[in-house]
């Protein structure tokens, strides 16, 4: 089969070569000095142990960027020279010094007015600061596009050197030595750097107990099984460091407030005789290991004391008490009220009054109890997380070897009110909306929070029964939550879980959707009443898990006819249930989820996410007689169904600035109800911005079905093609039309995902390769469908589903100003299961027209069988 599509990829790399040479010939020429060189490559030799990316990151300086990795494309640093070499920084010096006059004079009229003296510094430090940033780093093409040119330098080359054989000796290899050669070429100096590692220095006897201090040894040696110094291990610096902080917050947690791990560092006396610190001996020598190792013992771990002392304090609280402070001009100041609660005092304002038996739940400091740093850090934790306070600080003193403790908190405003506008992008299609929200803080008296939510939004969507065809779909809502900083239950689970951040959640909302609410004859009009209970609380640091016994929805909808009549097609002769999903419904759940999660935005470094999901719906249905509920729920769908889903996620760093990400995703719903179909927000979906990017949102398979069939003649339909269905003597068609969304009860899908960083342009823009994986099935057909071909290749089957995984690839952009990030990717079909014919040749015999690897026939011509898929979403996919 003959692609077309070939001969215009020669075309883009002519394309792109052209567009470098021209972007090089127009570039100035080199402004360097004489004795001036270009930094070029910096590479290691030598290195067997330590790893060339941790060398690697201890350069500071950096190359100029090369576009797409190209030698000699350094685009960035020729779009600096060409605007340096014409830029005039004399306007941004003299608007500057006109400025610092001007102000300088504001400073001395207002010098008795700290409040306008104070706004009038901000404003000159604000001004200031741009033009300064004018004169040093140039217009704002050189800011944001350009770059700056790198040079060598030979005192950083040896300074780069020095800094490498310190690290090494930190690794442990004390004997290193390294040294740089350097090269040059078209004014770029490549340096390389040849180490010698050495034989490294290992641990082999381990004491760090001090044989004089009996209560230190005690603790030394209950926790000794998680010292950073073990045997067999290299003597690092870096070991050395952790193992007295972990010495220091095993201190702190056993009483010892002020213990600070300088009391382990080596100090002189009056006599110049150095005391402290681990006893290290590097004499030994073993001749069965001394051309492997050099051999270091640790003897043991000199303490010392403060000033005038022999040994270190353990203190205890003796008084713990708890103060609101009023708000600035707060004429209500006056008078105090104090109480008592479990040994803890409290004293708060006339209007700021909290329960002592809440606030008592989040304190963990207790009069007579042993100082513990964790119980002071996790105190501070406990209240911040309230919501009620905006400055909290615990102050203390130790005199008379005693803890006297007083928390002194600030109050939040009790009313707040907050709004947000912006755009939602649902389908890859932007659409306003407008969120306000009413706060009223400790509504009751007992840390609760109250919070009333409206929402606006106005979206763009493509027409359920015509892909080209955009309708406005309009939507409101309303939502109420009640927020307790405790689990409501009784017994002691509430108590236990006291320290986990617990909260309690009680919501009732109400939602309204018209799908195109300007036509004549809106598609449906649906609307619904929510409530909910939510349990959630933190395991750990970076565990969460979420228990909700009580999840109730009633939906209400009305469809046009015509509407109603395309969805009973669909299902009658397609098996498709979306006519469920459109109406009058009941649905009831209780959920559990955990979710581990210790990957932070922003941060390169390796991480982790693990998220487990259980539902059970319609549970509560059973407890009432099968016969009784078509009296209480009439024209009412009853949903009962399990349902399960799993998500992991892998972050790994390869470089200073990409990360390789791996994600997998499964999940089934078993539905047991009458139709065996699950409520629309319930069936799981793929394809779309955050699944496989190379299928529309939530219109990938089922299976190896066709996305939409002639209801008649089963044949596929197809889009933007000489022919929409399959015809005799027909070898190639268009891409499949995906007309309607399909719901799946067993989704597979698994994402591996390149990311890196290109260049600077106000914000960072990046860039990301993708490859995509996997399908959606249905698990059982329903019996009041009728089954035809089509329908039979979208249920899940073991012998086979193995065959019907779809796979996608592509690449993305992505442009992170921090606070914001906008995605744009491009979704290519590499696999389709679907895509495979039993049709007849001109001659009327039948043939199959295998199509399912459609990546060769990928092209942007509408007529292409591989049209790419274009994703808009905010912030990473995953």
């Amino acid at each position: 089969m003959h692609n077309k599509a070939t001969h215009f990829r020669p075309f883009l790399g002519y394309l792109s070569l052209i567009f470098l040479l021209i972007l090089g010939a127009c570039s100035p020429k080199s402004t360097l000095k004489k004795d001036e060189f270009l930094l070029g490559n910096q590479s290691f030799r030598g290195n067997s142990a330590v790893k060339t990316e941790d060398l690697a990151a201890l350069l500071p300086q950096r190359p100029n960027k090369r576009f797409l990795a190209i030698p000699g494309a350094t685009v960035s640093l020729w779009v600096y020279q060409y605007f340096d070499k014409r830029y005039d920084r004399t306007p941004a010096r003299q608007k500057l010094d006109s400025l610092t006059s001007y102000y300088e004079l504001q400073f001395e009229r207002y010098a008795n007015d700290s409040r306008k003296l104070a706004k009038l510094r901000r404003k000159y430090t604000r001004l200031g600061t741009k033009y300064q940033k004018r004169i040093e780093s140039g217009n704002w093409w050189m800011q944001t596009v350009g770059e700056p040119p790198v040079y060598f330098s030979d005192k950083d080359a040896q300074s780069n050197a020095q800094k490498i054989k310190n690290y090494l000796i930190n690794q442990g290899y004390r004997d290193a030595h390294v040294s740089f050669a350097t090269d040059t070429l078209l004014r770029h100096v490549r340096t390389t750097y040849s180490i010698k590692e050495g034989l490294p220095h290992r641990l082999r006897n381990v004491d760090i107990f001090t044989h004089k201090d009996a209560a230190i040894d005690s603790l030394l040696q209950k926790n000794k099984e998680v010292s950073f110094l073990k045997s067999n291990k290299n003597y690092r610096n870096s070991d050395v460091i952790n193992e007295s902080g972990r010495i220091e917050r095993l201190m702190r947690e056993n009483g010892y407030y002020g213990f600070d791990k300088n009391y382990l560092r080596p100090v002189q006396n009056a006599l110049g005789k150095r005391y402290g610190g681990f006893l290290v001996d590097t004499s030994a020598h073993d001749p069965a290991t001394d051309s492997l190792f050099h051999i270091v013992d640790i003897k043991g771990l000199q303490v010392n004391y403060p000033r005038n002392q022999t040994t270190h304090t353990q203190y205890r609280f003796s008084s713990v008490g708890f103060r609101v402070e009023p708000l600035p001009n707060d004429p209500n100041s006056t008078p105090r009220a104090t109480t008592s609660f479990r040994g803890i005092t409290y004293s708060f304002l006339p209007k700021q009054n909290y329960a002592p038996r809440v606030l008592d739940s989040k304190i963990l400091l207790r009069p007579g109890a042993l100082y513990k740093q964790s119980d002071w850090e996790e105190t501070y934790r406990q209240l911040s997380v309230l919501d009620q306070f905006q400055f909290i600080n615990i102050e203390s003193d130790t005199t008379n070897g005693q803890i006297r403790t007083l928390i002194r908190v600030l109050p939040q405003d009790k009313y707040q009110v907050t709004g947000e506008s912006g755009v939602n992008v649902v389908q890859n299609l932007p659409g306003p909306f407008l969120n306000g929200t009413f706060r009223v803080r400790n509504i009751f008296g007992r840390l609760e929070n109250f919070e009333v939510s409206l929402r606006g939004a106005l979206d763009a969507n493509f027409g359920l029964n015509n892909t080209s065809q955009l309708v406005r779909t309009l939507e409101l809502g309303a939502n109420t939550a009640l927020i307790f900083p405790r689990i409501l239950f009784p017994g002691k689970l509430a108590s236990r879980l006291n320290r986990k951040t617990p909260r309690s959640i009680l919501s009732l909302g109400y939602n309204y959707t018209n799908r195109d609410f300007l036509g004549a004859d809106p598609d449906f009009v649906r609307s619904g009443f929510q409530a909910s209970l939510r349990y959630n609380w933190k395991k750990s640091e970076y565990e969460y898990l979420n228990f909700t016994p009580i999840d109730l929805s009633i939906l209400e909808s009305k469809q046009s006819q015509k509407f109603s009549y395309l969805l009973d097609s669909l299902y009658t002769y397609g098996g498709n249930p979306l006519k469920f999903s459109f109406q009058s419904a009941v649905i009831s759940s209780m959920s559990f989820s955990y979710v581990f999660n210790n990957n932070i935005i922003g941060q390169n470094r390796k991480a982790h996410y693990l998220r487990w999901f259980v539902e059970a719906g319609g549970t509560s249905l059973n407890l009432l007689r099968q016969q009784r509920l078509p009296l209480i729920l009439t024209g009412f769908e009853l949903y009962k169904f399990l349902k399960f889903n799993g998500e992991y996620r892998t972050y790994h760093p390869i470089g200073p600035k990409s990360t390789l990400v791996y994600r997998a995703n499964a999940g089934l719903i078993f539905n047991y109800n009458n139709r065996r179909v699950a409520p629309y927000e319930k069936s799981l979906t793929g394809g779309g911005s955050n699944s496989l990017r190379a299928w529309p949102p939530r219109r990938l398979g089922l299976g190896s079905a066709y996305p939409n069939v002639d209801l008649q003649t089963g044949s596929p339909i197809f889009r933007n093609g000489t022919t929409t269905t399959l015809q005799p003597g027909v070898t190639e068609y268009s891409s499949f039309e995906y007309r309607f969304e399909q719901l799946g009860d067993v989704l597979m899908e698994t994402n591996l995902e390149l990311r890196g960083h290109l260049f600077r342009f106000v914000g960072d823009v990046n860039y990301a390769l993708f490859i995509d994986a996997g399908n959606a099935w249905r698990l059982r057909l329903d019996k009041n469908a009728t089954p035809n071909q089509n329908t039979l290749k979208g249920a899940f089957d073991v012998s086979r589903f193995y065959k019907e995984i779809a796979v996608g690839t592509g690449v993305g952009l992505r442009y992170d100003l921090s606070y914001f990030i906008f995605r744009l990717d491009m979704g290519i079909k590499v696999y389709d299961p679907s895509r495979i014919f039993e049709t007849k040749d001109a001659d009327g015999k039948p043939i199959t027209i295998d199509e399912r690897y459609v990546l060769p026939r990928f092209s942007f011509r509408r007529s292409s069988a591989n049209l790419p898929v274009f994703n808009i979403g905010i912030g990473y996919p995953f």
